[in-house]
C-alpha cells in the first residue's frame, strides 16, 4: 500500500475540469487508487465519486493505492496535483 497527502491550492476546490485529469490518470493504473476527504473516500477512477468528495479549496486531500503499480500510481497523482493543473 502506499499513500500520499496533497493539498488543493485552487480557490474553485476540486473542480469538474481538474477531477477529469486525476481520472484520466488514475485509468492508467492497474492498482485500486483511493482518494480521501473528511472521511469521506472514492474510487479515483469515477468521476462521479471523486465530485462528490466536495473537496473545497484550501482543503487536505490523501491519496492511497494498493496493487502492482502502487507507487507509479500515487506518484502520478500526486504529479498531476504539483504539476498546477489549476489544483
Amino acid at each position: 500500500m502506499e499513500k500520499a497527502e496533497v493539498s488543493v491550492r485552487s480557490q474553485g476546490g476540486l473542480h469538474l475540469r481538474k477531477a477529469a485529469e486525476i481520472v484520466r490518470c488514475a485509468q492508467k493504473f492497474r492498482s485500486e487508487i483511493t482518494l480521501c476527504h473528511k472521511c469521506k473516500s472514492a474510487d479515483a477512477c469515477s468521476i462521479l465519486q471523486v465530485l462528490c468528495l466536495g473537496v473545497a479549496a484550501h482543503s487536505a486531500l490523501s491519496i492511497t493505492a494498493t496493487g502492482p503499480d502502487e507507487k507509479e500510481a500515487v506518484e502520478s497523482i500526486v504529479e498531476v496535483f504539483n504539476e498546477g493543473a489549476g489544483i
